[in-house]
């Protein structure tokens, strides 16, 4: 619990620094605007009156947003649907102005990760929206560093394939260039 004005000012400044990400993240998890909503705010509660425990304050947007995603999954598990939903119109709409072809490659990805298991979603989701470390992955689905390290490769793997087949799909006319297609989707 934070005790003196300097230290809730701290929390309030890392608040609204890190809030709109940490919702885009529970958001894309959950693709429930209430339930992340609800999530997010209970993992700054949470956050609050833990901040004392954290080791380091570089560290906050990782761990409230891990708090975050554990507040959701507990939700969904609650209202027993568990279902992980990737990007959504939502996401598209917010995103800051893009180019028309990003919007394409952002529908695709989006498509893509529809059709990958919902394991495999949730560690791309983890890794490269949330932009957690790969300990912070493992911690958060309860799975051994090189378990995580291991199924982030093979969902990598599926998505690079499932890319491969939508570009082989797609007219060549309208083919949009993946900037991700080669061997890039590494740490």
């Amino acid at each position: 619990m934070l005790n003196n004005s300097n230290e809730l000012d701290f929390f309030e400044i890392l608040t609204k620094q890190n809030y709109e990400k940490v919702y885009k993240t529970v958001f894309l998890y959950t693709k429930d605007k209430w339930i992340s909503e609800d999530a997010v705010q209970q993992a700054f509660v949470i956050g609050y009156n833990k901040l004392d425990q954290l080791s380091s304050k570089d560290k906050f947007a990782s761990w409230v947003t891990s708090i975050a995603l554990n507040e959701a999954k507990r939700m969904l598990k609650d209202k027993n649907d568990s279902k992980i939903t990737p990007i959504t119109d939502f996401h598209l709409k917010t995103l800051s102005d893009s180019k028309e072809t990003d919007i394409e490659i952002k529908e695709d990805v989006d498509n893509i990760l529809k059709q990958l298991k919902k394991q495999e979603t949730e560690i791309l989701v983890l890794k490269y929206y949330a932009d957690l470390t790969l300990q912070q992955i493992a911690d958060l689905l309860g799975n051994k560093l090189s378990n995580t390290k291991v199924k982030l490769h093979r969902a990598r793997e599926s998505f690079r394939n499932l890319v491969i087949q939508h570009q082989e799909q797609t007219p060549e006319g309208v083919k949009v260039q993946w900037p991700y297609l080669k061997k890039n989707l590494t740490d």
